[in-house]
């Protein structure tokens, strides 16, 4: 049989760097996120013959788009790309003894604005997908939105950078953000989670070392929401789920569709990853965070996880890293909402 094989392809900077790049490698790591942070990579590059301190030397904002290519892995002959995305060199740094670079970029815009320049702006009867898609747009890329949209009467970014204001925003709604090959990409967890699971891994996968936790804290059955926007003189109230631990939330809401997406949201977020697992195994070809996974063979521990960050390690071998998080019951439906004049009104 054919032996199993992988190895990294490399666009450089545009140019297809693969065969100067392939034998200086000593390893490299791949980091996907499902949200919240930046996907990123690191190379461990060989400098034998100072190729890297000296005409190949780095520079910061270098783009980088690496694919992970398997051989045999599945079947013989067979041959899977896995593209990465696209990075910007983030930092890089040289070692002697043997003498080798260390390379890390991250997946960002290329223009510095989207974390660096701080604005203040004014949003009005817009929608968070007409949002995003001028925050893209000053950032010089697309956006992906795969989710409902939420409509929104007012908002400020105040001071705040493309990033976190957005990000905010967003994860405000009970949505998930994250950068991938030049997109921002919106979705929701929530349906993801309901999608199948790619694969069913039992103990027999993974290498010895896997961890499972879980905890109480932050456990919310419900929650109660009030708020008084004072502009319409009004008070929205939403109650969902039960009372034996609830959770108060009062953000702003322009009106009660938003306040009632913002209760869920709130109690949804606090509720995520009281479970969570980790573990390494062989490479699955396919697998990204943001897909499930069913955990099977293993008895009250056993069942759907969503894959919060998937570690790609290729050096000896080539091995998946798995943050995993156990998919739980949605608080989706209020049991009470109203939205009532003030006193004084």
């Amino acid at each position: 049989m054919l032996p199993r094989r992988a190895t990294v392809s490399m666009i450089y900077n545009g140019a297809n760097a693969t065969e100067q790049v392939a034998g200086y490698i000593n390893s490299f790591e791949y980091t996907d996120v499902a949200s919240g942070k930046s996907d990123s990579i690191r190379a461990v590059m060989n400098d034998r013959d100072n190729r890297w301190k000296g005409p190949w030397f780095p520079v910061k904002g270098d783009k980088l788009v690496p694919t992970i290519v398997l051989y045999n892995w599945t079947a013989p002959g067979q041959v899977i790309h896995f593209p990465c995305g696209t990075f910007g060199v983030d930092d890089f740094s040289f070692s002697g003894g043997p003498d080798k670079m260390n390379l890390d970029a991250i997946a960002l815009p290329a223009s510095t604005s989207f974390k660096s320049e701080d604005r203040t702006e004014t949003y009005e009867q817009a929608t968070l997908q007409e949002i995003g898609q001028k925050v893209a747009g000053r950032a010089g890329i697309a956006l992906f939105f795969d989710a409902s949209d939420v409509a929104i009467e007012k908002v400020e970014q105040n001071n705040q950078n493309d990033c976190d204001f957005y990000s905010g925003l967003v994860e405000k709604y009970g949505l998930s953000l994250k950068i991938y090959n030049d997109r921002l990409v919106v979705f929701s967890e929530a349906d993801y989670e309901a999608r199948g699971p790619k694969f069913i891994l039992t103990p027999a996968d993974f290498d010895p070392g896997w961890t499972w936790d879980t905890t109480l804290t932050g456990i919310y059955t419900g929650v109660r929401y009030q708020y008084t926007n004072s502009d319409k003189n009004k008070t929205f109230t939403v109650k969902a789920g039960t009372e034996e631990r609830l959770l108060t939330n009062n953000e702003p809401a322009d009106n009660l569709t938003e306040a009632t997406a913002i209760a869920l949201a709130a109690v949804n977020n606090a509720n995520r990853g009281t479970t969570t697992m980790s573990l390494t195994m062989m490479a699955r070809p396919g697998l990204i965070a943001s897909d499930t996974i069913e955990i099977a063979g293993l008895e009250r521990l056993s069942g759907k996880y969503y894959v919060e960050q998937v570690t790609h390690s290729i050096g000896s071998g080539y091995k998946m890293s798995l943050n995993l998080r156990k998919v739980e019951p949605r608080i989706s439906s209020p049991t009470a909402i109203s939205s009532t004049v003030s006193e004084g009104g």
